[in-house]
């Protein structure tokens, strides 16, 4: 099936006033809508949208800085002016109606610092200003932060990252998923559409590098993918201001955004909030409980309403002085699958975790899917233990649920993993039935200790809940590129046939696994198209155009004691 995708200035330049903006609920502020120009040092003209209350200046301000059209904004835009905020929409460089070159990710600090030099000069700006924003939105406010602009007092950041590398390539890998179809979709001024290519096709041209020119689009980040390595001076620990943090177990910017909540709550005094649905990319807008196969009732449901609510009360404490009870609350509300619940706690993760061990051994369990092994609480005492598959990156695993990118809405989610698990190429690893409710609240990682007659090879991690008939719900996920096992910026090819002892990050969740259920780890080499394929060749995917298949060999045993690591809260 082919996948077809659904210098400083004290002076606006106006270009278009509107009337004042009619509000029907009686009391609230009116507003006014002026179209503007922010000039940045090197003359480049930022439109932007300027929302002025009718009465009460001066104002504090809250900017919206985004790639997608300022229009889109206009909802919370609104919102905010109607209750009190001077409000700065702004398309990015390059884009829509702002003059430039768009190149992603590369001049949002700069561009945001001057937008922010430009507010406090305004008759209308009393000096503080908040930042809104998801996602790449949430990126722009979070690097003005880093840059600790004396003006930014806060941010409300849903989906926020500022190092692209857990989102860009977890574990070493491209997440290609993303990468492509994100690229497509923005690599023009205006148009958004993915209807004019294959994506199947594209996710599997080789070499990588290549692929944006072989449908005619020459952008500047595929060129030359070392522009990006502006991204990596970026340090989370330099903000130093308050930050409400959401996004959702099933959204695939949970991973960063968990680690700017917890760098930036390691490295300032100012409080930080964190809200964790069980949400994909996204959702969190919308009335939708479904994530993935699942329902998750009504308590799962966040929708715009609640959100600017939430928003507002946080502007408020923080540029007014208002809305203490704010802070009263405990600081962390995490949303538990399994109880489809939320619950609150004082800490990231919660204190009172302990990380659990479960090692891989042979078969012998009769619930296993295949006879690959077993998950159990003590290391083997077999010397050693192991398991073998052939992966071959032309017929890789295929993609199913997850914390995607949310363009594919079928690849999304909780989704049954028994039709990939039956695959020669998956090895799986099966605990007894639980007793007693276990509560896994916090980071998963797997130890595996491999070898592989490549001379660089991936292998990838996957936690998954067996339910009492037999539906194998995926939790978390992850990847590691063994070339890349000891440094990012630096390839360290294999030893065919040596054993390596190898970390996965898996992600982090919050789930109650209830008595009769059982844990499984899945080991396999490929998750296509959510990572590229490793050609096991020791050549980058990006240029490789040979790809061959690799033997893997997975040991477990009291010598190599392979195992996940679960954060169980006692």
């Amino acid at each position: 099936m082919k996948l077809r995708a659904a210098g400083r200035c004290s002076r606006i330049s106006v270009f278009v006033v509107c009337l004042l903006c009619p509000i029907d609920a009686p009391g609230q502020p009116r507003f006014a809508k002026t179209d503007t120009r922010v000039p940045m040092s090197d003359g480049t003209q930022l439109a932007s949208d300027l929302y002025l209350p009718e009465s009460g200046a001066p104002f504090p301000t809250i900017v919206i800085r985004t790639p997608y059209g300022k229009d889109q904004m206009k909802v919370f835009a609104e919102f905010f002016a109607t209750n009190g905020y001077a409000v700065v929409v702004q398309d990015v460089r390059g884009k829509w109606a702002s003059e430039g070159e768009i190149v992603p990710f590369v001049d949002e600090q700069q561009d945001g610092v001057e937008t922010l030099d430009w507010i406090v000069e305004q008759e209308w700006s009393n000096g503080d200003i908040g930042m809104w924003g998801s996602s790449y939105l949430s990126y722009c406010a979070l690097t003005v932060a880093e840059a600790q602009h004396p003006a930014l007092k806060t941010i409300f950041s849903n989906s926020g990252w500022l190092n692209g590398d857990k989102i860009n390539s977890p574990g070493g890998a491209l997440h290609w998923m993303l990468m492509l179809p994100w690229t497509l979709h923005e690599a023009t001024l205006k148009t958004r559409s993915l209807q004019n290519y294959d994506l199947d096709e594209l996710f599997r041209h080789v070499p990588l590098k290549d692929v944006m020119a072989s449908v005619g689009i020459n952008d500047p980040v595929w060129e030359n993918p070392d522009t990006l390595s502006v991204m990596d001076v970026y340090d989370c620990s330099d903000i130093k201001i308050p930050i409400f943090h959401l996004t959702g177990w099933y959204d695939f910017v949970h991973p960063s955004a968990l680690f700017v909540y917890e760098t930036v709550r390691a490295a300032t005094s100012h409080p930080q909030r964190l809200l964790v649905g069980p949400w994909v990319h996204d959702q969190l807008w919308t009335p939708y409980t479904q994530v993935g196969d699942q329902d998750l009732g009504d308590e799962s449901v966040m929708g715009i309403e609640q959100l600017n609510g939430l928003a507002l009360t946080w502007f408020d404490h923080w540029l007014k002085g208002a809305g203490d009870e704010v802070m009263t609350e405990p600081p962390i509300k995490l949303f538990v699958l399994g109880e489809n619940k939320w619950h609150t706690f004082e800490e990231w993760p919660p204190r009172n975790v302990s990380y659990e061990p479960w090692f891989l051994t042979s078969g012998g369990n009769a619930n296993t899917r295949h006879g690959d092994g077993e998950l159990i609480a003590k290391p083997s005492d077999e010397t050693p233990g192991l398991d073998t598959f052939v992966f071959d990156p032309m017929d890789p695993v295929p993609t199913t649920g997850g914390a995607n990118f949310h363009f594919f809405p079928d690849r999304l989610g909780i989704r049954d993993q028994r039709e990939v698990e039956d695959r020669d190429d998956v090895l799986v690893y099966t605990s007894a039935p639980v007793t007693e409710e276990l509560l896994v609240i916090g980071p998963v990682t797997a130890v595996i200790h491999v070898s592989t007659d490549g001379k660089d090879t991936d292998f990838t991690a996957k936690l998954v809940e067996i339910r009492e008939d037999g539906y194998a719900a995926n939790i978390v996920e992850g990847i590691i590129r063994a070339s890349f096992r000891n440094s990012r910026d630096q390839a360290d090819l294999l030893e065919p046939g040596r054993i390596y002892e190898l970390k996965i990050d898996l992600g982090a969740t919050a789930l109650a696994i209830k008595p009769n259920h059982r844990i499984r780890l899945e080991i396999s080499s490929s998750n296509f198209p959510k990572y590229d394929r490793n050609p096991n060749t020791g050549e980058h995917p990006w240029t490789a155009v040979e790809y061959r298949a690799a033997k893997q060999t997975v040991y477990h045993g009291s010598e190599h004691p392979s195992r996940v690591v679960l954060p169980v809260v006692k």
